[in-house]
Protein backbone atom coordinates (compact mmCIF):
# COMPACT_ATOMS: atom_id res chain seq x y z
CA UNK A 1 0.00 0.00 0.00
CA UNK A 2 1.71 3.19 -0.95
CA UNK A 3 1.73 6.37 2.02
CA UNK A 4 -1.16 8.28 0.22
CA UNK A 5 -3.54 5.49 0.18
CA UNK A 6 -3.06 4.72 3.92
CA UNK A 7 -2.72 8.67 4.97
CA UNK A 8 -6.27 8.52 3.85
CA UNK A 9 -6.79 5.85 5.92
CA UNK A 10 -5.54 7.04 8.97
CA UNK A 11 -7.24 10.33 8.55
CA UNK A 12 -10.55 7.98 8.48
CA UNK A 13 -9.62 6.69 11.62
CA UNK A 14 -9.30 10.09 13.12
CA UNK A 15 -12.13 11.05 11.70
CA UNK A 16 -13.94 7.89 13.71
CA UNK A 17 -12.32 8.81 16.89
CA UNK A 18 -13.37 12.26 16.50
CA UNK A 19 -17.01 11.38 15.71
CA UNK A 20 -17.04 8.59 18.91
CA UNK A 21 -16.03 11.35 20.81
CA UNK A 22 -18.83 13.51 19.78
CA UNK A 23 -21.30 10.67 20.68
CA UNK A 24 -19.99 10.41 23.93
CA UNK A 25 -20.08 14.47 24.55
CA UNK A 26 -24.02 14.03 23.29
CA UNK A 27 -24.72 10.86 25.71
CA UNK A 28 -23.35 12.69 28.45
CA UNK A 29 -24.36 16.52 28.15
CA UNK A 30 -27.62 15.63 25.89
CA UNK A 31 -26.28 18.72 23.78
CA UNK A 32 -24.27 19.23 21.20
CA UNK A 33 -20.34 19.44 22.64
CA UNK A 34 -19.75 22.95 21.01
CA UNK A 35 -22.98 24.13 23.01
CA UNK A 36 -21.47 22.54 26.64
CA UNK A 37 -20.81 25.23 29.08
CA UNK A 38 -17.62 24.68 30.57
CA UNK A 39 -19.02 24.96 34.52
CA UNK A 40 -21.25 21.91 33.51
CA UNK A 41 -18.51 19.89 32.43
CA UNK A 42 -17.86 18.54 36.45
CA UNK A 43 -19.76 20.63 38.22
CA UNK A 44 -19.39 18.87 41.87
CA UNK A 45 -15.81 19.20 41.74
CA UNK A 46 -12.87 21.86 41.02
CA UNK A 47 -9.92 20.78 39.34
CA UNK A 48 -6.42 21.57 40.19
CA UNK A 49 -5.89 22.72 36.14
CA UNK A 50 -8.81 25.02 36.52
CA UNK A 51 -7.61 28.88 36.91
CA UNK A 52 -10.14 30.95 38.91
CA UNK A 53 -12.64 32.33 36.77
CA UNK A 54 -12.47 29.72 34.11
CA UNK A 55 -15.28 27.82 35.22
CA UNK A 56 -17.58 30.71 33.48
CA UNK A 57 -16.40 30.55 30.00
CA UNK A 58 -18.53 30.31 27.20
CA UNK A 59 -18.89 26.99 25.19
CA UNK A 60 -15.89 27.02 22.82
CA UNK A 61 -18.69 27.02 19.39
CA UNK A 62 -18.92 24.99 16.51
CA UNK A 63 -15.46 27.03 14.94
CA UNK A 64 -13.73 25.43 17.55
CA UNK A 65 -14.82 21.96 17.26
CA UNK A 66 -14.75 22.06 13.84
CA UNK A 67 -10.94 23.42 13.87
CA UNK A 68 -10.22 20.65 16.43
CA UNK A 69 -11.70 18.19 14.44
CA UNK A 70 -9.98 19.23 11.54
CA UNK A 71 -6.69 19.03 13.20
CA UNK A 72 -7.06 15.31 14.41
CA UNK A 73 -7.83 14.41 11.28
CA UNK A 74 -4.47 15.77 9.67
CA UNK A 75 -2.41 14.64 12.27
CA UNK A 76 -4.14 10.95 12.24
CA UNK A 77 -3.49 11.21 7.99
CA UNK A 78 -0.03 12.62 8.47
CA UNK A 79 1.31 9.98 11.30
CA UNK A 80 -0.11 6.87 8.88
CA UNK A 81 1.47 8.26 5.83
CA UNK A 82 4.63 8.68 7.69
CA UNK A 83 4.67 5.17 9.06
CA UNK A 84 3.61 3.42 5.91
CA UNK A 85 6.01 5.13 3.93
CA UNK A 86 8.63 3.95 6.24
CA UNK A 87 7.12 0.16 6.79
CA UNK A 88 5.07 -0.40 3.47
CA UNK A 89 5.35 -3.82 3.36
CA UNK A 90 3.63 -4.36 6.36
CA UNK A 91 0.93 -1.77 6.38
CA UNK A 92 -2.53 -2.52 5.14
CA UNK A 93 -6.11 -0.68 5.57
CA UNK A 94 -6.57 -2.24 8.22
CA UNK A 95 -3.93 -1.21 10.06
CA UNK A 96 -3.47 2.22 8.71
CA UNK A 97 -7.48 2.85 10.28
CA UNK A 98 -5.90 1.73 13.59
CA UNK A 99 -3.02 3.91 13.15
CA UNK A 100 -5.50 6.44 12.34
CA UNK A 101 -7.56 5.46 15.59
CA UNK A 102 -4.48 6.01 17.82
CA UNK A 103 -2.17 8.54 16.49
CA UNK A 104 -3.57 11.75 19.13
CA UNK A 105 -2.70 9.82 22.24
CA UNK A 106 0.60 8.24 20.23
CA UNK A 107 1.83 11.73 19.73
CA UNK A 108 0.58 12.99 22.67
CA UNK A 109 2.30 9.90 24.74
CA UNK A 110 5.57 10.62 22.51
CA UNK A 111 5.60 14.52 23.00
CA UNK A 112 5.84 13.63 26.73
CA UNK A 113 9.13 11.31 26.03
CA UNK A 114 10.75 14.15 23.78
CA UNK A 115 12.18 15.71 26.76
CA UNK A 116 14.01 12.30 28.44
CA UNK A 117 15.13 11.65 25.06
CA UNK A 118 16.91 15.02 24.17
CA UNK A 119 18.27 14.61 28.14
CA UNK A 120 19.28 11.18 27.28
CA UNK A 121 20.90 12.09 23.65
CA UNK A 122 23.13 15.23 25.59
CA UNK A 123 24.09 12.35 28.38
CA UNK A 124 25.37 10.49 25.63
CA UNK A 125 27.25 12.80 23.68
CA UNK A 126 29.05 14.35 26.42
CA UNK A 127 30.02 10.65 27.67
CA UNK A 128 31.22 10.63 24.32
CA UNK A 129 33.29 13.76 24.90
CA UNK A 130 34.83 12.44 27.99
CA UNK A 131 35.94 8.99 26.31
CA UNK A 132 37.80 10.87 23.79
CA UNK A 133 39.35 13.22 26.19
CA UNK A 134 40.26 10.17 28.12
CA UNK A 135 41.79 8.58 25.02
CA UNK A 136 43.72 11.11 24.06
CA UNK A 137 45.18 11.48 26.99
CA UNK A 138 46.04 8.48 27.09
CA UNK A 139 47.88 8.11 23.94
CA UNK A 140 49.66 11.27 24.88
CA UNK A 141 51.12 9.31 27.85
CA UNK A 142 51.66 6.15 25.64
CA UNK A 143 53.88 8.49 23.51
CA UNK A 144 56.30 9.66 26.16
CA UNK A 145 54.93 12.89 27.00
CA UNK A 146 57.14 15.46 28.49
CA UNK A 147 57.12 14.97 32.59
CA UNK A 148 57.64 18.54 33.17
CA UNK A 149 54.69 19.80 31.73
CA UNK A 150 52.18 18.18 33.63
CA UNK A 151 53.78 19.79 36.92
CA UNK A 152 53.64 23.37 35.61
CA UNK A 153 52.45 26.43 37.99
CA UNK A 154 52.41 23.79 41.09
CA UNK A 155 49.59 22.23 39.05
CA UNK A 156 48.37 18.37 40.10
CA UNK A 157 48.57 15.53 37.37
CA UNK A 158 44.96 14.33 37.50
CA UNK A 159 45.80 10.63 36.78
CA UNK A 160 42.99 9.71 36.16
CA UNK A 161 42.22 11.47 32.73
CA UNK A 162 45.59 12.85 32.09
CA UNK A 163 44.43 16.24 32.70
CA UNK A 164 46.12 18.91 34.97
CA UNK A 165 44.42 21.06 37.47
CA UNK A 166 45.93 24.49 39.03
CA UNK A 167 43.06 23.78 42.15
CA UNK A 168 44.09 21.41 44.96
CA UNK A 169 42.51 17.57 44.57
CA UNK A 170 39.28 17.27 46.58
CA UNK A 171 37.80 13.99 47.23
CA UNK A 172 34.80 13.12 45.19
CA UNK A 173 31.92 12.19 47.17
CA UNK A 174 33.11 13.97 50.38
CA UNK A 175 31.26 17.20 51.32
CA UNK A 176 31.77 19.75 53.34
CA UNK A 177 29.16 19.36 56.23
CA UNK A 178 27.65 22.66 57.72
CA UNK A 179 26.35 22.77 60.98
CA UNK A 180 22.92 23.60 61.22
CA UNK A 181 23.39 26.54 63.34
CA UNK A 182 25.15 27.78 60.75
CA UNK A 183 28.84 28.05 62.49
CA UNK A 184 30.43 25.38 60.73
CA UNK A 185 30.75 21.30 60.82
CA UNK A 186 33.61 18.49 61.51
CA UNK A 187 36.34 19.16 59.57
Amino acid sequence: MDWVMAATWGAVGGAAMEAVDIIKAVKWHRKMPWDVQSDTVDPPQRRADVRPGEEQLPAPGRLAYCVAGLLRVLLSGALTGAVAATFSQSTNPFVAFLIGLGSLTAVQQAATLVPLMVKSAGRAALGGVVGEAQQQAQALQQLGAEPGLSQMNGAQPDTQMGITSEYPQQEIGVVPQQHPSGGGGPA
